[in-house]
């Protein structure tokens, strides 16, 4: 029953042994000028006692890059946190990541938007009353502009939205139609 199953899924015994394929693992990554093969120079690691020799380990062209540092990580963040404030799509943040930081991992990247996206959050809520400051002196400059130009219905939507941040403006501004 296991033969049958194995040979419809395509699997390999762990007895059966190509030659071929066996000589394609165990090749040289590389070859020197003269075509021959060329072996990077074995690191001395140390052994995990109770795991087999040749278990979990990598080819020797498969290097692991460096972990980031801390300052890097945190610069990381902040670009994640300027590109999600303007909206940037996520195929476009996924190339960046790519091409800045060599992040080939969706998963890594994602654990990344879900740390920038809750200290973007982080900060809103903590500096809630400097962004409510910010907001209505942007606004602000919109209404002084707006009535400048005589454009008096976009002047009084900015004052009416500074009125709802502030607080100021509890009832709706047109009473319901009573249809």
């Amino acid at each position: 029953m296991r033969s049958a199953l194995q040979l419809a899924l395509g699997e390999i015994e762990a007895s059966y042994r190509d030659a071929a394929i066996e000589a394609l693992r165990n090749s040289a990554p590389e070859e020197d000028d003269d075509g021959n093969p060329a072996w990077p120079v074995p690191q001395k690691r140390r052994r995990k006692r109770g795991v087999p020799d040749g278990v979990g380990q990598r080819f020797p062209h498969q290097t692991q890059s460096p972990r980031p540092t801390r300052a890097e990580i945190e610069q990381r963040l902040a670009q994640l946190q300027l590109w999600l404030a303007q909206r940037q799509p996520t195929l476009f943040i996924r190339d960046q990541a790519a091409l800045l930081w060599g992040m080939s991992s969706y998963c890594t990247l994602k654990k990344y938007l879900r740390v920038a996206r809750s200290r973007m959050v982080e900060e809103l809520v903590d500096d809630r009353l400097m962004h409510q400051a910010e907001q209505i002196y942007a606004l602000m400059d919109v209404a002084r502009r707006a009535a400048d130009a005589e454009q008096f219905s976009a002047a009084v939507g900015a004052h009416r939205v500074i009125c709802e941040i502030a607080g100021m403006l509890r009832a709706p501004i047109k009473p319901p139609s009573a249809a």
